[in-house]
């Protein structure tokens, strides 16, 4: 099983953070939304010397973004750490992530998880969804997906996409929880109406598939569309992979394409490859082996298992028959199992055709 490890970013929208800000702030709040982050900068260094949490956690981030000043990751560390101590969550949420990656601080994630359980403890979603995932990596705490799971079950409860996503990922599995894929289906559905991407793309596995729900491929493109549309490349696959079958939508080897190359230009292995096969058989775009070759290449340096079978068939002048492309990997009814905290799942549609494309690994948040 293959363990792709969580990155961390923050989420810099001061403005939210001060929406129920006191008066002292409420000029702050206003200068934020305006984007005049200087002069914010300039209200919040006399309130955060003056020990103000909220003032010190939102000049923190200022810091980490360089806005309206040069950017300090180290002041932001600073400042963050003076908030959390005073117990302000999403300040504790942001050293812990700092902490997690070895951002200005040295790396510690015995410590990152510490302050990431502060700040879950006291209902903060994204630091519940931050210690769930840490539980199911097993950094900092035990390896635990049982309580991965409560933790991304809280954050959900809340309204939290991302967290529904995973509670929706782990139930189709059975990863920490009981096995249930009419509860997958009901969170995916939380999680897609709230314009998550990822579950807009596993939301439309499941329709491709009929699992949990009657089978319809036109549900699933247009669920792949919204996905694709907010720059998801799993999904950019999967609508590629839709047109090229005219499954849900008329077979445009065109869109295929273009869809594909999104995907491909993103990292995308499996859509590299699949976009090999179309160069080398001139669908949708005039015949390129020299193309081909160069994105067969790129799908097996990506780790695409028939990259280097098809670049071989292609070096021997034989076509690279798509039937022949898209045999993949052992089949399960839901796609190869990975670790629960990537709230990833492959799907396949056909044993002889090309898998739906795995979403990729969710990505933890500081606030």
């Amino acid at each position: 099983m293959r363990l792709v490890f969580l990155y961390f970013y923050l989420v810099l929208s001061a403005a939210s953070a001060l929406a129920a800000a006191p008066a002292g702030l409420a000029e702050v709040a206003a200068a934020v939304e305006r984007k005049e982050y200087a002069t914010a900068h300039a209200m919040l260094v006399p309130l955060a010397e003056n020990g103000n949490a909220e003032a010190q956690y939102v000049l923190g981030r200022l810091y980490a973004a360089g806005q309206g000043c040069q950017q300090d990751e180290a002041k932001a560390v600073d400042l963050f750490r003076k908030a959390a101590v005073q117990g302000d969550p999403s300040a504790q949420n942001s050293l812990a992530t700092f902490l997690l990656q070895g951002r200005s601080v040295r790396k510690n994630t015995t410590e990152a998880a510490s302050w990431f359980r502060k700040a879950a403890d006291q209902g903060l979603p994204v630091a519940e969804y931050n210690l769930a995932l840490l539980y199911a990596e097993g950094r900092g705490v035990v390896k635990n997906p049982q309580e991965a799971f409560k933790w991304q079950q809280r954050a959900a409860n809340k309204g939290y996409a991302p967290s529904q996503y995973v509670v929706g990922w782990m139930h189709l599995h059975g990863t920490g929880t009981q096995q249930s894929e009419t509860k997958a289906l009901y969170w995916f559905q939380q999680a897609a109406g709230r314009d998550e991407a990822k579950a807009q793309n596993e939301l439309g596995s499941l329709y491709a598939q009929g699992i949990a729900v009657p089978q319809d491929y036109a549900k699933a493109a247009d669920l792949y569309r919204k996905s694709a549309g907010q720059g998801y490349a799993p999904a950019q696959y999967n609508l590629g992979l839709l047109h090229e079958e005219g499954k849900g939508v008329k077979q445009d080897y065109g869109n295929a394409f273009t869809w594909y190359s999104k995907a491909a230009a993103q990292g995308d292995a499996t859509a590299q490859y699949s976009l090999g096969v179309l160069y080398a058989e001139g669908l949708g775009c005039a015949r390129n082996v020299e193309e081909a070759r160069r994105w067969f290449r790129q799908a097996a340096a990506g780790g695409y298992k028939d990259a280097r079978p098809g670049l071989a068939l292609l070096e021997k002048g034989e076509a690279v028959s798509v039937p022949h492309a898209r045999k993949g990997e052992k089949e399960t009814k839901k796609g190869a199992k990975q670790e629960a905290s990537q709230g990833t799942v492959q799907h396949k549609k056909h044993k002889a055709k090309k898998k739906q494309r795995p979403v990729e690994a969710s990505t933890p948040a500081a606030q």
